[in-house]
């Protein structure tokens, strides 16, 4: 999404605001690929628009200075294009609203395999998330 329309769902009562990042899922590549060949070959160029989790992050933080109290949305779900904990803990500490984020990508690679394997992967994302909160800062 871009600032407007950032900035128009932030003014709204929602519960929070899923970025959807470029570099995550990409939809309209996937309704893309449904259409004819011509179809696909005009419209591409389309499926590579959007911006990245962290020019999300730094666009809402901008939006939340300059809404003040008009900013009725006040939680945010970074998601688009984070594939580890690292990341995730770099873009929730740079947000100026409270947040959490997926790892969609991450995640469903070890969820066809054992539940074993992803309760390993799950178990080792948060201890690099715990042990990123205490040996870590971010500059601001």
């Amino acid at each position: 999404m871009g600032y407007k329309s950032l900035k128009a769902l932030f003014e709204l009562p929602l519960a929070a605001v899923d970025f959807a990042a470029n570099g995550g899922t990409n939809f309209s590549k996937l309704e893309m690929l449904r259409s004819d060949a011509m179809r696909q070959k005009v419209y591409e160029p389309l499926a590579m628009v959007g911006h990245s989790a962290e020019d999300m992050v730094h666009l809402s933080n901008q939006i939340k200075q300059e809404l003040g109290e008009r900013m009725l949305c006040q939680q945010v779900i970074i998601s688009g294009g984070v594939r580890q904990f690292l990341d995730g803990y770099y873009l929730i500490n740079k947000l100026a609203l409270p947040s959490v984020y997926g790892q969609a990508s991450g995640f469903l690679k070890f969820a066809r395999g054992s539940y074993d394997e992803l309760r390993e992967y799950v178990q080792a994302q948060v201890r690099g998330l715990e042990l990123a909160y205490a040996y870590l800062s971010i500059r601001k």
